[in-house]
């Protein structure tokens, strides 16, 4: 039995400051215009009583009144306790605690005693099972789809004949990542969880594509919605805007700082595997960011390539597709002359065949959830979205030999 779904609630997009860019590099404009073919989707203790206070009496001041006192002596003295009165029933919600926020599903906890025989759970009036729960289980677990706001509980505890005899209530907030990637292992796991965080990246067209190749004006020229920092420095200023590639490089900068808040690295610290160090010098227009766009020392776009040439990372080929992981980054071609740059969400298959792949992106138009189905999916939304696309013979255009997956190696960066 499941109770009436809530919205999520709205969030408001993170804004950043504008610092001034290191450089302009107007050749890296020409190239980048040179490659539009690459970026292209397709068609979001309580207070003491006052007496307490007061001055000391004097002896005798209130003999009057305890010579009347005596008087109902005997009165004030202790009655009998009867023996014959049974303590009542009780309930208690032993977890989760009050006020506390709880991964969904929840496992519900609770004692109870003196006569009660069952229990019964609803949450904001809503019942919770088809029918009481014995009182001995001790527990439930429940999947509740309102999720990421507080739910009020109440435990009812029945006797043997069904009248209600004990009641209990607990505030709490059963949390859930809706509309999100599954959660993969490496490095990876940073390259989602950047992805999946609505306050920074909305899906819903706070922040559009712009590829000024096609007559727009776009707010930098470097595809990035964010100021794109790398080794302490900024070296992409964020425009409010993306386009395919320089939205990736923007979601493995943002990775990587992540990966460095979480292990106490300091934001100057290369990315490193083992002996090889990505340079700054190799992001800012060197040798790694031209893999990642296609120009200069290679004419194919490839993150694959970039991470590869590096060190820090290596190609997936067509006979390890079956590894491919939420997080990993992909360039795409098409029979239609253009291309993409995304990060991979998952396959399509059909009969254990792999006929297209499901992305996340800056897309022109594209959906707000990896999973088309949930709910809470919208479409049509321009800028970080969602798209499906199938292969060549099977109802679409991706080229598969021209797919291009790339996986980047957790650091070994010593804090």
């Amino acid at each position: 039995m499941s109770e009436p779904r809530g919205r999520r609630k709205d969030v408001e997009p993170r804004t950043t400051g504008a610092p001034t860019a290191r450089r302009a590099p107007w050749t890296v404009c020409l190239a980048l215009a040179l490659c539009a073919s690459a970026c292209d989707d397709g068609e979001p203790y309580l207070p003491l009583d006052d007496a307490a206070d007061g001055d000391d009496e004097l002896p005798g001041a209130d003999a009057d009144a305890d010579a009347d006192a005596g008087a109902d002596a005997d009165a004030d003295a202790d009655p009998e306790v009867p023996t014959d009165v049974p303590p009542a029933p009780w309930v208690r919600i032993t977890f989760p605690e009050d006020g506390a926020e709880v991964e969904n599903p929840v496992t519900l906890r609770w004692e109870a005693g003196n006569g009660v025989v069952t229990v019964a759970f609803e949450a904001d009036g809503w019942p919770l099972q088809r029918d009481p729960l014995a009182a001995e289980l001790g527990s439930y677990e429940y999947a509740f789809t309102g999720v990421n706001y507080s739910r009020h509980v109440v435990l009812r505890g029945y006797d043997a004949s069904g009248t209600e005899v004990a009641v209990d209530e607990v505030d709490f907030t059963p949390t859930e990542q809706v509309c999100s990637i599954p959660d993969p292992p490496g490095f990876n796991h940073y390259t989602v969880e950047v992805i999946n965080n609505w306050d920074v990246y909305p899906k819903d067209g706070t922040f559009p594509y712009c590829w000024e190749s096609t007559g727009a004006t776009c707010g930098e020229n470097w595809g990035q919605i964010y100021d794109g920092y790398y080794g302490g420095e900024l070296l992409f200023p964020g425009g409010g805007d993306c386009f395919c590639s320089g939205h990736t490089l923007e979601i493995f900068l943002q990775a990587y700082r992540l990966w460095q808040a979480e292990h106490g690295v300091p934001e100057t610290t290369p990315f490193q595997v083992g002996g090889n160090v990505l340079s700054v010098a190799s992001v800012d227009i060197g040798h790694f960011y031209q893999h990642w766009q296609g120009f200069g020392v290679t004419s194919v776009s490839s993150s694959a390539d970039a991470f590869e040439t590096e060190g820090i990372g290596e190609n997936l080929w067509e006979d390890r597709w079956d590894e491919a992981l939420p997080g990993d980054y992909v360039n795409l071609s098409r029979t239609t002359g253009s291309g993409h740059a995304v990060i991979f969400v998952n396959w399509i298959e059909d009969a254990g065949e792999k006929i297209g792949l499901r992305y996340y992106g800056c897309n022109n138009r594209g959906a707000s959830c990896p999973d088309p189905d949930d709910p809470l999916n919208t479409t049509g939304n321009s800028g970080p979205s969602y798209i499906t696309e199938y292969f060549d013979g099977h109802g679409g255009t991706v080229i598969p030999r021209y797919l291009f997956i790339g996986r980047v190696f957790e650091p070994t960066t010593a804090p």
